[in-house]
């Protein structure tokens, strides 16, 4: 197969020249967060390849043995050289300028590659101590950390600066991550439950959730089959292994193929041929359960279901990994459905809206991780979800799964509210020209110009019309791009998107010069 050329998306290009500007401020240890559907990987095999072009020894870090050979099979479609660092690998290169490293390898060692000038590490919110005393013992060293949840305690300590320049629902407004439809189901009741570390016990969250494993495969017969009319590819997240088992066990009592993949398989190779059957478009199997496998690195992108049985108190990052793993774009899915039976989803909901629509601004030290969350009330309960569970994005008359009308909600006064950033500032508002003051007409405008620039190819359009629209007004378009909405473009809008484009050009080449940062 013939290697492809990286082409970096408009919403990766800016986070390419943020983290450049970073190590030339002087940040020498920084994270790039970005959401699920985002392209960490790809980001990250442009800039290992940037640096080695530059003759400088480079590695990206992973801490699960399937993303190593993932990673590997990044790089090679994409045409780059590299080794692996893991014990017993095949492709063991240490003459490459580019490694893929194991981390519980490395560790296993003790030492990590000699002359190195870029140390990626991803899933860098899954703080490593041996990794972290080897970025502070190398001062020389520049790393990137990659996150969608950089909410750790303990990440000021190893990284100085956060790059985070595009957000969920940016890419959920351009297509590029797949909404959900969720439903608030029966969820274990945890009142009393042990606490061990801030979170409730692994053994008591097993045990009272097997009491409603009935419920999680009657409800998942339930709804797959209304919202798609039959069984669909489902990933379940259990409490623990023997929770995982017993739902194995009911899923399968029903006529359906579920299997269980943990830390406690033996057999290295059987578990790989289950994933790769998992992600055949007609696999045999209907569903894999886990307790951690599925929240770091599990890119099956067409998932159409995804149940939470594991409740979290305080772990926002975990149950945002987990609604990440269906949210990933796949060819005919138009959503993904949501099965919460562990009242996370309650739980977690203004976080999870407030880091959907802004990320974060700065680095924290781990306080969206340290809190644990109050239980919502029946009044909240009834405000944000229907009697048949479906949770509600916005406000609404009726709910649109079982069609109930919500006459209370018509009744109560409607007063607009202001969602606050999590660690940001008000924007300064800035006057626009008059010719962009209708946002409506502009968009349309864009439309045609992209209709008319791309050749009419739909998808390289919508891509370019809502990169040139957030690059005007700092935010993705809302409406869907369509030809049908399409207005000829004015001279005064062909002019500011081509100037744009001028500056996007100059800014890639500058993006070159992030080899000096290294250098």
């Amino acid at each position: 197969m013939m290697a492809r050329e990286i082409e970096l998306y408009p919403y990766q290009l800016p986070s390419v020249d943020a983290l450049h500007q970073g190590f030339l401020d002087g940040h020498r240890a920084q994270i790039l967060m970005a959401p699920t559907g985002f392209g960490k990987t790809v980001v990250a095999a442009h800039l290992l390849k940037l640096t080695a072009a530059n003759r400088k020894r480079c590695a990206i870090m992973v801490d699960r043995v399937n993303l190593v050979d993932q990673t590997s099979k990044s790089l090679d479609f994409y045409g780059i050289d590299h080794g692996i660092i893991q014990g017993g690998h095949w492709r063991r290169r240490a003459y490459e300028p580019i490694q893929v490293c194991s981390a519980q390898t490395l560790e296993k060692r003790g030492f990590f590659p000699d002359d190195l000038n870029l140390l990626i590490v991803d899933e860098c919110h899954e703080i490593r101590r041996a990794t972290a005393e080897f970025i502070k013992s190398r001062p020389n060293l520049y790393v990137i950390g990659l996150s969608a949840t950089p909410f750790t305690k303990g990440l000021t300590e190893i990284y100085s600066n956060l790059v985070n320049v595009c957000t969920t629902n940016e890419l959920l407004n351009t297509g590029d991550l797949t909404p959900l439809k969720m439903y608030a189901a029966k969820a274990a009741n945890m009142e009393g439950a042990k606490v061990v570390a801030g979170e409730w016990s692994d053994k008591e969250a097993g045990d009272r959730g097997i009491k409603i494993v009935g419920d999680i495969v009657a409800e998942w017969q339930s709804k797959t089959y209304l919202h798609f009319g039959r069984a669909v590819k489902t990933i379940v997240f259990s409490a623990t292994v023997a929770h995982g088992a017993e739902l194995c066990r009911q899923f399968n009592a029903a006529g359906y193929n579920f299997q269980q993949i943990s830390y406690q398989d033996t057999d290295e190779d059987e578990r790989r041929a289950l994933i790769e059957e998992f992600k055949k478009s007609d696999s045999e199997i209907d569903g894999l359960v886990s307790c951690e496998v599925f929240t770091k690195g599990f890119d099956v992108k067409d998932i159409l279901c995804g149940i939470a049985a594991r409740p979290y108190r305080k772990s926002l990052s975990s149950h945002i990994q987990q609604m990440g793993r269906v949210m990933r774009k796949s060819p005919g899915k138009e959503f993904g459905l949501w099965l919460d039976h562990s009242g996370n989803l309650l739980r977690f909901k203004d976080d999870v809206e407030k880091v959907f629509e802004h990320g974060l601004s700065e680095l924290s030290n781990g306080q969206l991780d340290a809190k644990a969350r109050k239980e919502p009330t029946p009044k909240e309960k009834e405000q944000w979800s229907c009697s048949c569970g479906y949770v509600f994005p916005s406000p609404m008359s009726a709910c649109p799964a079982c069609g109930k009308e919500r006459l209370r909600l018509n009744m109560v006064e409607n007063v607009a509210g202001v969602m606050e950033a999590v660690g940001h500032e008000a924007p300064v508002k800035s006057k626009m020209p008059a010719f962009l003051e209708d946002k409506e007409s502009v968009w349309r405008q864009i439309c045609g110009l992209a209709w008319e620039r791309k050749g009419g190819d739909f998808d390289a359009a919508r891509r370019f019309a809502q990169s040139q629209f957030n690059n005007i007004y700092g935010h993705f378009s809302k409406t869907g791009y369509s030809t049908d909405i399409a207005l000829e473009p004015s001279r005064e809008v062909k002019s500011r998107v081509q100037s744009n484009i001028i500056r996007w050009a100059k800014g890639k080449a500058k993006g070159k010069g992030l080899n000096h940062a290294v250098s």
